[in-house]
């Protein structure tokens, strides 16, 4: 009892230490520009992944991704056939693609901006596009849905009432039994190592979510050395594990050598997830809507 009230402390602490620097951390970020910037430049899987790396590196990143999410479907025995989907951050529609080919009976992409809506309405008519914020209180979407993609989303909203306001949104579309699909690290602490990135801890995730009703039922990696290995322990660690794989990945920066070297990260990562349940950079998260709403302790 008493090493759980000390780790129940523990983690209180932390908590606090992380709602006292939170002030500290926030920044200003116009999302719906740098979105649209970066769009209208690649209209495509660079556009939406690694600027320095090809369209054919992101190609084998992006399939790690629908393949985590094909095991997670399989491992807990969910289906998608008939199954309404929002896609958050739908950019240029990788995922709303992947869920229609599922067998999803509608699918809904979010975007905040208008080139991706105006793009994917035409590229597929069998799924309705709605440009706005996830993270502003006056979202419109007048439904509910039984499964929500968020991919590398939430850690773009660099401000913490924004992304509080998100997950309520969040809340908002969901019914008792939804599951909301969310990727980022999910390490220890908070950190925010450029402008409009902020990987927030997983106790934090906990901690907002847990207060919207949700419930955190599922963790697993998604990559180990096709995306830099960000949770390497201290600054140290980050930096060397950054500069060992941008030097690693440095010829993926074109086609030829981006396919090959992709398809060689591709097996390594693939057979990695299924030795370790943590890995040192981005995880696929899942939290189911309960309705209940819960103070973490």
């Amino acid at each position: 009892m008493a090493g759980l009230t000390g780790a129940r402390l523990q983690r209180a602490d932390g908590l606090a230490v992380e709602r006292q620097t939170r002030s500290m951390l926030d920044a200003k970020f116009d999302a719906s520009a740098y979105w649209k910037e970066r769009l209208r430049q690649h209209f495509d899987l660079i556009g939406v992944g690694f600027r320095r790396r090809s369209v054919a590196y992101n190609r084998w990143v992006y399939r790690v991704r629908t393949e985590s999410l094909d095991e997670l479907f399989r491992r807990h025995d969910w289906l998608i056939e008939g199954k309404t989907v929002l896609d958050v951050g739908c950019g240029t529609g990788y995922f709303i693609d992947h869920w229609l080919h599922r067998g999803a009976h509608q699918v809904m992409g979010l975007d905040v901006t208008e080139v991706s809506v105006e793009r994917l309405a035409k590229r597929f008519p069998n799924a309705e596009f709605v440009c706005a914020d996830i993270a502003e209180p006056s979202l419109d979407v007048d439904r509910t849905f039984d499964y929500v993609s968020i991919f590398d989303v939430l850690y773009h909203i660099v401000d913490e009432n924004r992304f509080e306001q998100a997950v309520q949104n969040l809340s908002r579309r969901c019914r008792p039994g939804s599951r909301v699909i969310i990727t980022d690290l999910f390490g220890r602490r908070t950190t925010e190592v450029v402008k409009h990135v902020r990987n927030r801890s997983l106790d934090r995730y906990r901690e907002v979510f847990s207060k919207n009703g949700f419930e955190l039922c599922d963790i697993r990696p998604l990559f180990f050395t096709l995306m830099p290995p960000s949770r390497l322990g201290g600054w140290p660690g980050y930096w060397a594990g950054t500069l060992g794989w941008e030097i690693l990945t440095f010829p993926a920066r074109w086609e030829w050598s981006g396919r090959v070297v992709g398809r060689m990260l591709f097996g390594v990562d693939s057979r990695l997830r299924g030795w370790f349940k943590r890995g040192p950079s981005h995880h696929l998260a899942v939290f189911e809507y309960t309705g209940t709403v819960r103070t973490p302790e």
